[in-house]
């Protein structure tokens, strides 16, 4: 077979390896569609995406890391436009000037109190938070490695919780999952401490090769040139 491992998948029911592009859905689109709105499913953004979903469906945090351009966060945003009606969902956005306080803050504020020392999303349900640009918080100083946004997600995934900045009483998070998107460090986004990126399942996106560069505009143009003689189409 062609291409690498990587092209590839186990069916577990045919006990044998199945080309990626089996699962790629066929795509067409809609008349009232803009250029900006037209997401083409590939071998990549179809593997990406089934690897998360896995991640994240036997409770692993997950971050998605790429250059620009490589769909990180258009994955993260499918993931949560698929979420079960049973799980709630929060997007936060990190800047340079993003502080622990903050973040801390924005993720009680959809939550409840379940217990005496138990904070969970509204309604009973479980919650998947997406933060994008994860590595822009300023750093404590620029010999450390610490940054106190991402220090306070990783005392969260580490113990469970925090403490009340106000009564300095510990608290439980509790049904709440993570995943995050960045890009590579340098043009103001910093290189993460490493104990904070060995609590997530690293997923470094690629560009597209180039067949799936064909794929993507031939299913875009395609549609515009129904209505051509054949010898047009295939130009």
């Amino acid at each position: 077979p062609a291409g690498t491992i990587y092209d590839y998948y186990v069916d577990i029911t045919k006990n044998e390896f199945v080309s990626w592009e089996t699962k790629v859905p066929t795509w067409r689109p809609d008349a009232s569609m803009t250029f900006h709105d037209m997401i083409v499913p590939t071998v990549d953004t179809t593997r990406n995406y089934h690897v998360v979903d896995i991640l994240l469906k036997t409770k692993k945090s997950v971050l998605v890391t790429g250059d620009t351009g490589t769909g990180k966060t258009v994955l993260c945003q499918n993931v949560l436009k698929r979420l079960p009606e049973s799980m709630s969902k929060l997007v936060i956005n990190f800047s340079a000037a993003t502080t622990s306080s903050a973040v801390q803050e924005i993720m009680e504020a959809p939550m409840e109190k379940r217990s005496k020392d138990k904070l969970g999303p509204l309604g009973g349900k479980n919650m998947l938070v997406f933060i994008d640009d994860f590595n822009m918080p300023r750093k404590t100083s620029a010999e450390s490695p610490f940054q106190p946004p991402l220090e306070l997600i990783r005392l969260w995934m580490d113990y469970g919780g925090w403490y009340d900045r106000v009564k300095c009483a510990w608290k439980n998070v509790i049904d709440t999952q993570i995943i995050v998107g960045m890009g590579h460090p340098g043009g103001g986004r910093n290189e993460i401490c490493a104990r904070t990126q060995s609590r997530f399942s690293v997923i470094n996106l690629l560009f597209p090769s180039d067949s799936q560069v064909v794929r993507i505009f031939d299913s875009i143009l395609s549609s515009k040139f129904n209505d051509y003689d054949n010898e047009i189409k295939q130009l």
